[in-house]
């Protein structure tokens, strides 16, 4: 399965309004149609799991919209803003962002965590 399938089938098809695979070079390997993130955006989320305290303070820009922090740590951060929320897991050269849209966050992390477990257990 290619990494667009991945964003495609996995994720968007269960409902997330976005999806990206981002590689540890910033190059974009997967994305939902229409979810741009800046290379300075991709930056700062790698900088983010670096230091996750700080994105508590200044929260993570995506797609040109602002999200505060709501949890963050070395693996994974959840943001929002409004209604609408993201969740970024970091596996070990790449990192999977979803945008919930209409889906509860806790049934859109769901398919984030579920699509992280299976890339870990393969070795990704």
């Amino acid at each position: 399965m290619s990494w667009q399938d991945y964003v495609d089938h996995q994720l968007i098809k269960q409902g997330l309004a976005h999806a990206a695979f981002i590689g540890d070079d910033l190059a974009v390997w997967a994305s939902s149609e229409g979810f741009y993130l800046s290379e300075a955006e991709r930056q700062a989320m790698f900088d983010a799991f670096k230091n996750p305290y700080h994105v508590y303070e200044s929260g993570l820009d995506l797609a040109e919209r602002h999200f505060s922090a709501v949890v963050a740590d070395d693996r994974i951060i959840k943001v929002t803003q409004g209604k609408n929320g993201a969740m970024l897991v970091k596996m070990k050269s790449f990192i999977i962002v979803g945008e919930y849209g209409a889906l509860p966050p806790v049934q859109a992390q769901h398919f984030i965590s579920k699509v992280a477990d299976y890339l870990t257990s393969a070795g990704y």
